[in-house]
Protein backbone atom coordinates (compact mmCIF):
# COMPACT_ATOMS: atom_id res chain seq x y z
CA UNK A 1 0.00 0.00 0.00
CA UNK A 2 1.30 3.44 -0.89
CA UNK A 3 0.96 6.50 1.31
CA UNK A 4 0.55 10.09 0.24
CA UNK A 5 3.36 12.41 1.39
CA UNK A 6 3.94 16.08 0.69
CA UNK A 7 7.40 17.54 0.23
CA UNK A 8 9.00 20.56 -1.38
CA UNK A 9 11.25 20.47 -4.43
CA UNK A 10 12.93 23.24 -6.36
CA UNK A 11 11.51 24.18 -9.75
CA UNK A 12 14.66 22.75 -11.35
CA UNK A 13 14.23 19.39 -9.56
CA UNK A 14 10.56 19.18 -10.54
CA UNK A 15 11.34 19.97 -14.18
CA UNK A 16 14.10 17.35 -14.28
CA UNK A 17 11.91 14.76 -12.57
CA UNK A 18 9.02 15.40 -14.96
CA UNK A 19 11.42 15.16 -17.92
CA UNK A 20 12.73 11.77 -16.72
CA UNK A 21 9.18 10.61 -16.01
CA UNK A 22 8.07 11.53 -19.54
CA UNK A 23 11.11 9.84 -21.10
CA UNK A 24 10.56 6.61 -19.16
CA UNK A 25 6.75 6.56 -19.27
CA UNK A 26 6.49 6.76 -15.49
CA UNK A 27 4.92 9.17 -13.05
CA UNK A 28 7.03 11.65 -11.10
CA UNK A 29 6.21 9.68 -7.95
CA UNK A 30 7.47 6.47 -9.56
CA UNK A 31 10.73 8.16 -10.59
CA UNK A 32 11.29 9.52 -7.08
CA UNK A 33 10.42 6.18 -5.46
CA UNK A 34 12.79 4.32 -7.78
CA UNK A 35 15.63 6.70 -6.93
CA UNK A 36 15.02 6.53 -3.18
CA UNK A 37 14.89 2.74 -3.15
CA UNK A 38 18.18 2.59 -5.08
CA UNK A 39 20.06 4.41 -2.28
CA UNK A 40 21.82 1.84 -0.09
CA UNK A 41 20.95 2.04 3.58
CA UNK A 42 23.76 2.89 5.98
CA UNK A 43 22.81 -0.05 8.21
CA UNK A 44 21.66 -2.45 5.51
CA UNK A 45 22.11 -6.02 6.60
CA UNK A 46 22.99 -5.09 10.17
CA UNK A 47 19.42 -5.63 11.36
CA UNK A 48 16.54 -7.52 9.85
CA UNK A 49 13.27 -5.67 9.28
CA UNK A 50 9.80 -7.06 8.55
CA UNK A 51 8.31 -4.88 5.80
CA UNK A 52 4.73 -6.12 6.30
CA UNK A 53 1.99 -4.93 8.63
CA UNK A 54 2.59 -5.07 12.38
CA UNK A 55 0.16 -7.70 13.59
CA UNK A 56 0.29 -10.16 16.44
CA UNK A 57 2.08 -13.25 15.12
CA UNK A 58 -0.20 -16.24 14.78
CA UNK A 59 1.36 -19.64 14.23
CA UNK A 60 0.08 -20.84 10.87
CA UNK A 61 1.78 -23.29 8.55
CA UNK A 62 3.75 -21.42 5.90
CA UNK A 63 3.27 -17.96 7.51
CA UNK A 64 6.40 -16.07 6.46
CA UNK A 65 5.99 -13.37 9.11
CA UNK A 66 5.69 -15.89 11.95
CA UNK A 67 8.76 -17.75 10.69
CA UNK A 68 10.71 -14.48 10.39
CA UNK A 69 9.87 -13.44 13.96
CA UNK A 70 10.60 -16.93 15.27
CA UNK A 71 14.09 -16.83 13.67
CA UNK A 72 14.79 -13.28 14.85
CA UNK A 73 13.55 -13.59 18.43
CA UNK A 74 13.54 -17.31 19.04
Amino acid sequence: MKQRKSFSLSDKAIARGEQIAAETGKSLSAVIEEQLLAIPSANAGSEEFWPGRALKPVKRPGDARYEFLKRKHG
